[in-house]
């Protein structure tokens, strides 16, 4: 099967990685469409209204750096483009990666399945957990042996949306989950008890993010929960519980649906 369209999020200023990604994606013999990402510095009101200031608080527990919604809103906009040009399948990346040269064949391999059990595959993780698990919790379920790796499916959650495969329908339910923004976009697509998209990886990882390109994202504040009330502190520890057990049942539910 062919490789679907490859879609590359960059900054319109940020030549450099620009010219790094075209490099890495002709070293592997893939073609990308480069979409200007979001800016944070230059966010519109309409931009900023889309932002769920209570529920960040309480879910999150810090307010969204400018960059945090920017590149949420590069993603959200390309699965809106999947939904209006009826895109059934997208490879889409960031712009500070390290290309295997089996992720073709890789990407081939996932679409030629003819029953494939995902919505999502994560081609990268930013939890050094998933790269080399200390435990059956982090490795997963194997799912299917493919030529170059093998697909894993998870109970929990894998951080970062550098490299991955969707399909229109997760494009579809992430554009309902996550019309308010709540949390970074990768971790709102990990909160799979809610958007009911179960977290797939292929390990090893075809792609890994450079440790020499800086995030854009940008450095927190100091301090930043100084000076919070008691009663704050109680409510965003009472959502993680909260989180924790939806989670859990959710897991569950999956669990007896596989067995019946």
């Amino acid at each position: 099967m062919e490789v679907p369209p490859v879609f590359v999020i960059n900054l319109a200023r940020d030549t450099a990685r620009r010219d790094h990604m075209r490099a890495a994606l002709a070293r592997v013999g893939l073609d990308g469409e480069f979409v200007a990402a979001v800016d944070g510095r230059t966010l519109t009101p309409a931009d900023r209204a889309m932002v769920d200031q209570a529920r960040t608080k309480l879910v999150y527990g810090n307010d969204l750096l400018d960059n945090e919604i920017g590149c949420y809103l590069s993603h959200y906009r390309l699965w809106q483009r999947m939904i209006d040009q009826n895109i059934e399948v997208a490879l889409i990346l960031e712009d500070d990666l390290d290309i295997s040269p089996d992720l073709p064949a890789l990407v081939g391999e996932l679409l030629a399945d003819p029953d494939p059990p995902w919505l999502v595959v994560r081609l990268d993780s930013l939890r050094t957990q998933l790269h080399t698990p200390p435990s059956r919790r982090f490795t997963g379920r194997p799912v299917r042996q493919l030529a170059h790796g093998t697909l894993f499916r998870l109970d929990v959650h894998v951080l970062g949306l550098g490299a991955y495969l969707i399909r229109r329908e997760a494009a579809r339910r992430m554009l309902a989950h996550g019309r308010r923004i709540f949390m970074p976009i990768d971790q709102t697509m990990d909160r799979f008890w809610e958007n009911g998209l179960v977290p797939f990886i292929v390990r090893p990882f075809p792609v890994r993010q450079r440790a020499d390109l800086a995030s854009r994202i940008g450095a927190r504040p100091a301090g930043r929960h100084r000076g919070l009330s008691p009663a704050w502190r109680l409510r965003r520890r009472l959502q993680r519980v909260r989180d924790s057990l939806a989670k859990r049942l959710f897991t569950w539910r999956l669990f007896l649906s596989r067995r019946s």
